[in-house]
């Protein structure tokens, strides 16, 4: 079997301008996956709940590798894999991006295992589109759960440039990466969608040489890098396109992952 599991990522990527995807098309081809014994894994930096909603109303098994490779669950609700911030670095990140110049003005959110976490002023259509379970908390630092991810982001949309200020404060602790739309994540230090991807690859024994993978941001960088059968999305930004092995066809608002799936069923 040429693939054997294929990822892809959703904003940007599988998922259209409008969040949407063509249904009809990909229920018969994850009908044809599945008989085919192939895998389809959603990989997101969204929280897990959000991918999950995505896909209602299509049958059949998807796995998802979500809060940027933090948690890696199956069809069946089974978590495979998770990895947290930790309490200290958490309280270390949150202080730092509300007293440092630098990144003055940002929108914060934080991703748990019980649901998500907002402030009041960051309350908007957007954040309640990407966030599910959503409380509207006075303090995010006094939050009581487990958090896969911190996200945030800033009017400027200088996302790599915000990314670049927190890693360099907090190398080795965590880790920031661009997640679209002018967001950024935060997440632990080992952690990314590779991690996730390649946790899939070993948990079904399949080599990068069996492995496909879709993505059009700085965050599927790594996962990218985890298969032979990389694609950046036509609409990709240029790092993403410069390290992929393939660029589809076509773009996410016209279905490129789907036509590109059905080149491997």
């Amino acid at each position: 079997m040429k693939v054997a599991l294929m990822a892809s990522d959703l904003d940007g990527t599988f998922l259209r301008d409008d969040h949407e995807f063509d249904r009809p098309r990909f229920q018969a081809q994850l009908d044809q996956l599945i008989a085919n014994g192939q895998h389809f894994a959603v990989a997101s930096g969204n929280q897990l709940q959000h991918c999950i909603e995505v896909f209602d109303g299509i049958n059949g098994e998807i796995t998802y590798v979500a809060e940027n490779g933090g948690l890696v669950i199956d069809n069946h609700g089974q978590v495979l894999s998770e990895s947290l911030l930790t309490p200290a670095v958490l309280q270390d990140l949150l202080t730092f991006v509300a007293t440092e110049p630098a990144l003055a003005g940002a929108s914060a959110s934080l991703s748990g295992k019980k649901g998500a976490y907002i402030r009041r002023q960051d309350n908007n259509p957007v954040m309640q589109y990407f966030l599910s379970n959503l409380s509207i908390v006075p303090d995010l630092a006094a939050v009581d759960d487990h958090i896969y991810k911190a996200t945030f982001g800033w009017q400027d949309r200088r996302a790599e440039y915000h990314a670049g200020v927190i890693n360099a404060h907090f190398k080795g602790r965590l880790r920031a990466t661009a997640s679209g739309y002018g967001g950024l994540d935060v997440i632990a230090p080992n952690v990314d969608k590779a991690f996730g991807l390649a946790f899939l690859q070993r948990h079904w024994g399949i080599a990068p040489s069996q492995t496909a993978a879709f993505g059009d941001n700085s965050n599927d960088l790594e996962m990218l890098r985890e298969a032979d059968y990389s694609y950046a999305m036509r609409n990709a930004i240029p790092t993403v396109k410069a390290m992929a092995n393939y660029e589809t066809k076509l773009d996410n608002n016209h279905d490129g992952v789907l036509a590109t799936i059905d080149d491997f069923i």
